[in-house]
């Protein structure tokens, strides 16, 4: 599995954030939240529902130590956030806190997929590298390994049977970002990634990407880039296991 990652120099190019929206003042503050007070690791991953974009996921272990000052930044649920409060506080924490991000970008995305592999099947390879390369980095024990469930913990393991180390005694929450700080920070983390590839991604086309995959703006953007680069160049750039790609492949 080819995957960039943050244990290697990554040359990812700072985002603007100027065209975000402002600073949002809704939702509760995590003053008036309960979370797992422990040390622990967790897991999330950005970009799994774009066509457009990489699969970015990150790991990330929390020191009980770290608690009260990721109080001070208002860490919470990232669903809550904007996407300029997300930027802001990843980069408040990122030379702070213990993590790996792995970005799968398009082409080696879409190499898996053809290979057989179904999007829970790459999520559980890449969950399963970034933990372990949080516990090589933390180097000491670490009881609590909570990732958001997708997929039942058999199948789960059943899609890692073939892979040398296995992360065996992971926690599978529903919501754990709504739980877990660590899951929290490796969400805004890897959407803080993903923004910045797709910024580039987007500059590069010379084309303002959509996000998601259920707009017919999605389509047409993606049929404009083929009939401008090419066919070969949504292998680059689209998840081509999706429908979209189904629905345009005969237009292009």
């Amino acid at each position: 599995m080819n995957v960039a990652n943050n244990n290697k120099p990554m040359n990812i190019m700072d985002m603007h954030v100027e065209n975000y929206a402002p600073l949002s003042d809704g939702g509760p503050s995590n003053q008036e939240k309960q979370y797992y007070p422990y040390s622990h690791i967790g897991c999330d991953e950005t970009g799994s529902g774009d066509f457009f974009g990489p699969l970015c996921v990150v790991a990330c272990y929390i020191d009980e130590r770290d608690y009260d000052w990721l109080a001070s930044l208002n860490v919470r649920d990232p669903k809550l956030m904007t996407p300029q409060e997300v930027i802001e506080i990843a980069r408040e924490i990122k030379d702070r806190l213990v993590y790996s991000l792995l970005i799968l970008d398009n082409s080696h995305y879409n190499q898996m997929a053809a290979a057989g592999n179904n999007l829970a099947n790459i999520k559980a390879k890449l969950y399963n590298q970034a933990v372990t390369n949080v516990m090589q980095k933390v180097a000491m024990k670490v009881d609590k390994k909570v990732v958001n469930q997708f997929v039942s913990p058999k199948t789960y393991y059943n899609y890692l049977k073939s892979e040398v180390i296995v992360v065996k005694d992971l926690s599978f929450e529903q919501k754990g970002e709504e739980q877990y700080f660590a899951i929290m920070c490796s969400s805004i983390l890897s959407k803080y990634a993903f923004y910045q590839y797709f910024n580039n991604m987007s500059r590069s086309l010379k084309v303002k990407l959509p996000r998601g995959n259920t707009s017919s703006v999605v389509d047409h953007v993606a049929v404009s880039i083929a009939k401008k680069y090419g066919k070969k160049m949504l292998l680059k750039v689209t998840k081509t296991n999706m429908t979209n790609y189904k629905r345009i492949k005969d237009v292009i």
